[in-house]
């Protein structure tokens, strides 16, 4: 049997994709392997360099970070909501004439959630400033 010049066309494809996927998959264990070994290597010079002290401070830290995350998450998820409530009474009405939303409901859901993250924005960087205002009064006073 007589290959065309579109058979050997395609059985070169054949032997260079197959060849290319076990060069990959090759060089791909190589590099994995070299990421292991310094992540390894990283880890043990970080615990040589850590002592008790800074283990237990660490670990408090870690739980303050965990805590700070999850009041956060917990904040923005009740932000959403609020918003989602408040933005659809305001702009839809309770009896749905359509399945999807019109022109005027959608300028007015994209203007309420708008401002509602924009005045959400503006609390956020008050009640940062009257933190630190508090901070320095509290330094100042040697509290």
């Amino acid at each position: 049997m007589r290959l065309g010049h579109l058979g050997k066309i395609g059985i070169g494809w054949g032997i260079i994709s197959v060849v290319g996927i076990g060069a990959f998959v090759a060089l791909k264990q190589s590099v994995d392997k070299n990421r292991y070994e310094n992540m390894k290597v990283r880890e043990r010079m970080r615990q040589s360099n850590v002592g008790q002290y800074e283990v237990k401070e660490a670990r408090r830290f870690d739980a303050k970070l965990q805590l700070m995350q999850e009041m956060e998450i917990e904040m923005m998820s009740d932000l959403y909501s609020r918003m989602t409530q408040a933005c659809h009474k305001k702009c839809i009405p309770p009896k749905y004439a359509d399945s999807e939303l019109g022109k005027g409901e959608s300028v007015c859901i994209d203007r309420c959630v708008a401002k509602y993250l924009e005045v959400h924005e503006r609390i956020g960087k008050k009640l940062t400033a009257m933190s630190a205002q508090d901070e320095d009064l509290k330094k100042k006073m040697g509290v």
